[in-house]
């Protein structure tokens, strides 16, 4: 039985427009996994110093080119080689405000998908043409702290977010931004809420994998019961447990990767099972994965404003 947690801890986030997490999670199967279990080391993994506060990075399908969010310059990097990166845009900067962008996401036209925390003022989601043009999606609620997105196919954004008034506890969820490649009108509908503090997004075939960092799990559900969350039987789900996630990649057999506890990155597996693939991170923020030289890129970041962010490539097995 799903502890009751969060029925009580939640009531208040109910809507009527979307699959509360309670709800959703009537059905789960919840994995017990306090944290990440021990496995060997892999190999030393390479790392490559950056100047940047780096904080979201993603693999371009179609040749390779890597891409990083850096808030030192509130801007996205690029690199064809993984250990040099130019300037590829610059986002607009919003005055008497920290820079943060957060995940970027590879679009199926092509172009890149950024988001904008924005501190609860000024969250949005910008499309990144080829030639380094920024085009805001309109019609997105700025309240919203955005942190994951996922591309789901042309003009289809799914994208974590949370919100916080005050000293209340932050509440958070996933919504489908739908919008127009040429004009980028955009529209937002919430497809779970009852989260705390959602932060990655990892889309495989119909499994959708969210992570939520202040409850310490990874919910995985169907991507096609959150779209169509009126069907009877309610939304099928399972609770991964584990420490401290962030961000998320997936693999094509079905293998996610996120940071875990507060110095490590974790491998789970299909089975759910969980086991530690490296270590010694200040503080792990974004993944992906080289399917073509099976390395596992991590963005380390460090704690102090003043320093530089680290990639370090793993080799996977």
């Amino acid at each position: 039985m799903v502890s009751s947690h969060f029925s009580q801890r939640c009531p208040q986030r109910l809507t009527r427009d979307a699959l509360t997490l309670a709800n959703a999670l009537t059905a789960a199967a919840v994995i017990a996994l306090s944290g990440c279990s021990s496995a060997p080391i892999v190999s030393a993994p390479q790392r490559v110093t950056l100047d940047a506060r780096a904080n979201g990075i993603a693999i371009r399908p179609a040749d390779g080119t890597i891409f990083i969010t850096d808030d030192k310059t509130n801007s996205v990097l690029s690199s064809a080689d993984g250990k040099t990166f130019q300037p590829f845009t610059a986002l607009p900067v919003i005055a008497d405000q920290g820079n943060a962008l957060s995940q970027v996401s590879i679009a199926d036209t092509g172009s890149l998908l950024v988001g904008r925390f924005g501190f609860g003022t000024a969250g949005a989601v910008f499309d990144i043409g080829p030639n380094g043009s920024v085009s805001p999606l309109s019609g997105t609620d700025p309240m919203r702290r955005r942190l994951g997105l996922a591309a789901i196919g042309t003009g289809k954004i799914l994208s974590t977010w949370f919100v916080k008034n005050g000293n209340a506890p932050a509440t958070g969820g996933l919504s489908l931004i739908t919008y127009d490649v040429s004009t980028h009108a955009a529209s937002e509908h919430n497809l779970l809420t009852g989260l705390a503090k959602p932060v990655g997004i990892a889309v495989q075939g119909d499994a959708v994998f969210i992570s939520d960092q202040a409850d310490n799990m990874i919910l995985k559900t169907s991507l096609a019961g959150l779209v169509n969350h009126a069907q009877a039987g309610g939304l099928s789900t399972s609770v991964i447990k584990i420490n401290g996630p962030d961000l998320l990649t997936i693999d094509s057999n079905g293998t996610l990767y996120t940071k875990c506890n507060s110095t490590a990155v974790c491998r789970i597996s299909p089975d759910e099972s969980v086991a530690v693939i490296a270590s010694g991170f200040e503080d792990a923020r974004g993944v992906a994965i080289d399917p073509e030289h099976h390395v596992l890129y991590v963005i380390d970041r460090p704690k102090s404003a003043d320093s530089g962010s680290t990639l370090r490539a793993i080799p996977l097995n």
